[in-house]
């Protein structure tokens, strides 16, 4: 783009009005404490105010934006579920389309080329509210403290651009960053708590294993024990690691000692990301080693957790909460599974510990 260039802006799509059961066909029930939530949400919403949704991973933090969302359609708004995270918004798009089949709804982010086509419901990254004014009357922003939107005045300015005037947005994770943090001591924000997850069972606390160093690059006996133990129950293994390097070494090696399983690696420069998370959901993939680009977005039944070098920097304490949340997600079986393998206790892994049981302590559990 030069001087040269000219930007249109065209006036949003118009809406007709609607009753509100002909928008959401969702036919759950909300537990007391999603209905809470929920209230809490639609009444910060009506009176303009941003709110922010502080649940635990596999709360149900979604599905307790299905009312307010329901009115904005039914009032004919333009409704937007943002989200940092591409593989966010592809887990969420299927859902928000069979929850909404009567409205016209699109997923755009940067593998999407299609352009906006009108559509009332839309499920986007943070980047595509750039393309976006005053357009919006209820924007949803999930995982809000994920990269790349963390500490990005950019992205934080670009929710606030494409809402019309006197509306705010609402904010929902499960580990708010200090900025949000700030805003909530300062009064700036609602907060609405969930510390339960939807089926009733307490988060995962993360099991230790102490390793000496040189095995964190070579591998580990435990390592091929605890595997070979969640295999033999049939349960699929999601392994997190902290850097390119090794997780070529570990996913080489993982194969070499379990050559009847499919062992599959994933990173965020990988170009066949999406197809590798979906083969993994449909159980084409056993064992999927992946970065932290996965501890986010992604829902597994019968998950089992292991990270391994949880003392490398780049695992700090939001990042370690919410790997560990991929784990123990599913109804019929939520007593997932989380394994630490470490060199070094450090103070990531004590606070991502302390605060996972504080959240079960809120949420009733000892």
């Amino acid at each position: 783009m030069t001087t040269r260039d000219r930007l249109w802006r065209l006036a949003p799509p118009v809406f007709p009005e609607r009753p509100a059961g002909q928008c959401c066909a969702w036919q759950g029930t909300l537990t007391p404490n999603q209905v809470r939530a929920a209230q809490a949400i639609q009444h910060a919403h009506t009176a303009g105010r941003g709110i922010l949704v502080w649940a635990v991973t596999g709360a149900g933090k979604t599905e307790m934006t299905f009312p307010v969302v329901t009115a904005a359609l039914a009032a004919g708004g333009l409704v937007a579920y943002a989200s940092p995270r591409i593989d966010v918004c592809n887990e969420l798009f299927p859902r928000i389309q069979t929850a909404f089949p009567t409205i016209s709804t699109g997923l755009r982010h940067g593998r999407e080329e299609q352009p906006y086509m009108g559509e009332q419901l839309i499920v986007c990254t943070t980047h595509q509210l750039l393309r976006f004014y005053h357009a919006f009357s209820l924007i949803i922003v999930d995982e809000v403290d994920a990269f790349p939107m963390h500490n990005s005045r950019l992205l934080h300015a670009a929710v606030a651009q494409a809402l019309q005037p006197g509306t705010a947005p609402v904010y929902l994770t499960a580990t708010p960053d200090a900025h949000l943090r700030h805003q909530l001591r300062r009064g700036q924000l609602a907060v609405a708590y969930l510390p339960r997850r939807f089926h009733g069972a307490p988060l995962p606390v993360p099991r230790l294993h102490w390793c000496r160093q040189h095995t964190l690059t070579t591998g580990f006996q435990p390592l091929q024990r605890l595997v070979r133990c969640h295999r033999s129950a049939r349960r699929p293994v999601m392994l997190f690691v902290p850097t390119v390097p090794l997780l070529t070494a570990l996913t080489v090696w993982l194969s070499s000692r379990f050559p009847a399983e499919t062992v599959v690696s994933v990173h965020a420069d990988d170009p066949e990301r999406v197809a590798k998370v979906q083969a993994f959901r449909d159980g084409r993939i056993t064992l999927l080693v992946t970065t932290t680009i996965l501890e986010r977005g992604v829902t597994i039944p019968h998950l089992q957790v292991i990270v391994w070098a949880a003392d490398h920097e780049h695992f700090q304490t939001n990042a370690l909460v919410q790997v560990a949340g991929r784990a123990g997600r599913a109804a019929d079986d939520p007593w997932g599974r989380v394994d630490f393998f470490y060199h070094r206790y450090t103070l990531a892994i004590a606070r991502a510990r302390r605060e996972i049981r504080q959240m079960n302590r809120r949420g009733g559990f000892r």
